[in-house]
């Protein structure tokens, strides 16, 4: 009893902790969304005056309308669906940039076929509505397509340069707020007034708080407490001392009276004819690649600040559907910005509802023409957007530093260069080419050839006799394997032709008499590659050697058969795969050699002569075997039968595969005359662990288990030499995969 009344006592205390947290929830991220938006519409304004200069300036209550619509419905859209919350949205710079250069083409256009300057904003307000709606229609493609990896080029010396760019127009925004100056006017001090250094210090002291709040306390109420707290001691402040007033400069000006439009209505008496729409597609596909380039650089910028992964097909349909829905309401197209997003954050937002109040703010403004912006006082905001660009510079600078990736570090503050002097796309565009660039030359260092082997080190998987082992690992430096690995283009195929032609020298006066390129591991080639390959061919055939390319892909080899690389009357050969290929040098060599194997039946006793000792009759031995004559391809064993035989084989050549339990064969080896095999398995009796089977005719001499234990009561002398020979024969076996794991190993390490 005691027990249930604790719980039912403890359940209202845990539903008053719930609803504490919530109500605290839905505080900060109001607060937050209220600081953002009021960031944003200073920002909406600024652009409005650029749209619209001049004779066009009565359209800038309109143009800020439409984007404080598009703020509302593609913010609430996006903080909605958004896989990077909390989120704010609004204008973004590079496409307001390109929009303010369609602004001027169509308002040209419009009065030079004698439209009035209404009607010139007119049409310009229904372009810009164009290019919202072929902005979303791009975005929603690319997200319902899943195309969003095929995006993720962005290095991060971009990124960074991006944020620390950002976090410089961010420092310098601020101060432009507080004094109506520039940042550059900070050096010149003379003519500035008492109240701009009033409003800047002020602005200087909310940033040290902030700063101070964000090392010192972690409770996640301390910067919405502190940003409550200023606001009303600010405003208590300005009023006792009367300079409350918007003449005063310490508040922000009205936006005046905003004008809403409609682009259907509009679209109906526009002055947009079909020769004027043609002329600004290549504009509008311009707006959309800003657009696009923009999102993809910022979610990557606000993944490296989180340090979280975000979705960008998500990213893509969240922006495509919010571009969509606010186009017919004549909304522009709205996009997150990292620096407000960022400022939900410190300003304590806590879930994406601080994103979804932002988007609302801005739709309040719009629909009732409320002064948000001049209930705040500047020097809070000021000080904010000062916090944020201090964070953004250490936070871009930082990373490369702390690594000593000097490089990085240099490259990134050149990008942050070349934004600051000429706008976020030129820089980000400029810093994608010097990426690609140093990659370049990086990888073309590094080289593609990833592994380099000479055949005495790396046999095929082909058991043969040992002399023919013996041979091969004498002359073995005339088999030299490279093993490719990458995209071969322009920066590194010469280096391939460079760094076999120095192996090549590197042997004289002997003779490589082959050199196999393994293509297995090569993702694609350019036609540089082909080149570089033509011009190697040419020497190997002026030095006599033959190369030999395997694992080419069904694309890389036509291209060499089309540029007479490996068809016609080349000597170099192509196949499929590299033991194919090596087995096929080795069985060259040893043609060519002194080593004389007997292939038929009768110099299989001489050999077995040699193997069992001299002390030894061959013929004794034999007759505990049972000859098989084999004509064709025959199966002599299945994998999982019982291995209860030993192998000889006299003549012909044997094939081991392995079953996968797909349906599919896996050849593992290939056994040539004179060697043995079965062995493994015969001694561990155990099933057998592949397939075995001949290649054409074979003779083949078979000990069973019977037998062999006949052998070892009646001649322990032949058992022995045979345990004998067959222990030489594995330690051989090993001796070689030791060899070759041995080489492997070192080129990895």
């Amino acid at each position: 009893m005691r027990e249930s009344g604790n719980g039912r006592a403890g359940t209202p205390l845990n539903a008053r902790t719930q609803t504490l947290g919530a109500a605290r929830n839905i505080l900060k991220d109001a607060i937050a969304g209220l600081l953002a938006s009021v960031v944003l519409i200073a920002n909406i304004v600024s652009f409005g005056a650029l749209m619209f200069p001049g004779d066009l300036s009565p359209g800038i209550p309109t143009a800020i309308w439409a984007m404080l619509i598009g703020g509302c419905i593609g913010g609430a859209c996006i903080a909605l669906t958004t896989s990077l919350p909390p989120i704010a949205t609004g204008i973004d710079s590079p496409t307001g940039a390109v929009l303010i250069l369609l602004s001027a083409m169509t308002a040209s256009d419009v009065r030079g076929a004698g439209g009035s300057p209404e009607a010139a904003i007119q049409t310009v307000m229904l372009v810009f509505t164009a290019a919202t709606f072929l902005s979303g229609a791009l975005f929603c493609c690319l997200g319902a397509f899943r195309w969003g990896s095929y995006f993720r080029f962005v290095p991060y010396p971009v990124v960074g340069g991006f944020l620390a760019a950002a976090g410089y127009f961010l420092i310098a925004g601020a101060i432009r707020m507080a004094t109506s100056r520039r940042a550059l006017a900070l050096v010149s001090l003379s003519d500035w007034t008492t109240t701009d250094t009033a409003k800047l210090a002020s602005a200087i002291v909310v940033f040290g708080v902030l700063l101070t709040l964000r090392r010192l306390v972690k409770s996640p109420l301390s910067m919405p407490a502190a940003l409550i707290a200023m606001w009303l001691a600010g405003a208590a402040t300005l009023r006792s001392l009367g300079l409350s007033g918007v003449e005063h400069g310490w508040y922000f000006h009205s936006l005046g009276t905003l004008i809403a439009w409609s682009p259907l209505r509009v679209a109906r008496t526009s002055h947009l004819t079909w020769p004027m729409l043609v002329q600004i597609v290549p504009e509008l596909l311009a707006v959309t690649i800003v657009a696009l380039i923009s999102l993809v650089t910022k979610v990557s910028s606000l993944e490296i600040i989180r340090q979280t992964a975000g979705d960008i097909d998500r990213e893509f349909r969240g922006h495509g559907i919010a571009s969509l829905i606010a186009a017919p309401f004549g909304g522009l197209a709205s996009t997150l910005q990292p620096s407000s997003s960022c400022l939900l954050e410190h300003a304590g937002g806590a879930t994406r509802m601080s994103g979804l109040a932002s988007a609302l703010a801005l739709g309040l403004v719009g629909l009732t023409n409320f002064d948000l912006p001049g209930l705040i006082p500047i020097p809070i905001v000021a000080g904010l957007v000062l916090s944020l660009g201090y964070t953004f510079i250490v936070d871009a600078l930082w990373r490369p530093y702390s690594q000593r990736s000097w490089r990085d570090l240099l490259l990134t503050v050149a990008i942050m260069i070349v934004c600051i002097k000429y706008g976020y796309l030129i820089g980000v565009l400029a810093g994608i080419v010097c990426a690609c660039l140093l990659f370049a030359i990086s990888y073309a260092r590094l080289g593609v050839v990833r592994r380099h082997l000479t055949s005495a080190q790396f046999a095929s998987r082909v058991d043969r006799s040992p002399e023919a082992r013996q041979h091969l690992r004498e002359v073995g430096d005339a088999i030299q394997l490279y093993w490719l690995s990458g995209y071969i283009f322009f920066g590194s195929s010469e280096g391939v032709f460079e760094r076999i032609r120095a192996d090549i020298e590197t042997v004289l006066p002997r003779r490589v008499a082959y050199v196999i390129l393994n293509f297995e591991a090569v993702s694609g080639t350019d036609s540089s590659a082909y080149v570089s390959l033509s011009k190697l061919g040419n020497y190997c055939r002026q030095q006599g050697t033959t190369i030999i390319y395997c694992s080419l892909s069904r694309a890389t080899r036509a291209a060499l058969e089309r540029s007479g690389v490996i068809s016609g009357k080349s000597q170099h050969r192509a196949f499929p795969n590299l033991n194919a290929a090596l087995a096929w040098c080795e069985d060259r060599l040893l043609a060519e050699s002194n080593v004389v194997i007997d292939a038929e039946v009768g110099g299989f006793a001489p050999w077995l002569q040699r193997q069992i000792g001299a002390n030894v009759n061959p013929a004794d031995l034999i007759a505990y075997f049972e000859r098989k004559d084999l004509d064709g391809s025959v199966v002599l064993h299945r994998q999982g039968e019982v291995a209860d035989t030993i192998d000889l084989v006299a003549a012909g050549r044997l094939a081991i595969d392995l079953a996968t339990g797909r349906d599919e064969n896996v050849h593992l080896r290939r056994i040539m005359m004179h060697t043995v095999v079965g062995e493994m398995g015969f001694f561990r009796r155990s099933l057998r662990s592949a397939t075995v089977s001949s290649e054409g005719p074979a003779t083949i001499f078979a000990l069973t288990r019977a037998n062999f234990e006949r052998m070892q009561r009646e001649r322990p002398d032949l058992a022995n030499a045979f345990y004998d020979f067959v222990v030489r024969t594995l330690s051989d076996r090993v001796e070689s995969a030791n060899r070759e794991a041995a080489a492997m190993e070192s080129l990895i390490s």
